[in-house]
């Protein structure tokens, strides 16, 4: 019998298709959030990891897509990184309101299972620092010998 590669992918597109038709594929996806952790206090932009499968008998996942602070409107998709095969993206927090947020994520396989999970973050924006904030030079201390390879003569001395 000789290998024909057409039939054989035809198969197997058939076989995947019988298992959707039979309900072999019921299980929703797993999902695990990697980054952030639940707790963690984020500020200015946050990366979001997420691991996702449909395990071995699952039709596959299909897309993986977060929210933040709700799960109405529009979801954003997050890419497969196939090195680590970890869902990935970024979120600006400059426009989100400090305090606790919810960041729900959701999987959907190719036999349209969804599986959503969050896990709670802190915003807490730090106000940026400046020279203007930055403590005044102590007038009274001056360096000495600044530069030199000895180090007992490269310290602070008073000003005299």
């Amino acid at each position: 019998m000789t290998w024909l590669p057409s039939l054989g992918i035809a198969s197997l597109v058939g076989a995947h298709l019988l298992a959707a038709v039979l309900g072999l594929y019921s299980s929703s996806p797993r999902v695990a959030v990697v980054q952030p952790l639940t707790g963690a206090s984020l500020n200015g932009r946050v990366e979001i990891a997420v691991r996702a499968d449909d395990g071995p008998t699952g039709s596959g996942v299909r897309s993986v897509e977060y929210q933040f602070g709700s799960t109405t409107g529009a979801w954003t998709p997050l890419c497969l990184d196939r090195d680590s095969m970890i869902y990935k993206g970024t979120k600006e927090l400059a426009a989100v309101v400090e305090g606790s947020h919810p960041l729900y994520v959701r999987a959907t396989d190719y036999s349209g299972n969804l599986r959503t999970v969050s896990v709670t973050v802190q915003v807490a924006h730090h106000p940026s620092e400046s020279t203007e904030n930055a403590p005044s030079a102590d007038k009274h201390l001056s360096w000495k010998d600044a530069g030199t390879s000895d180090p007992i003569a490269s310290k602070f001395h008073p000003r005299k």
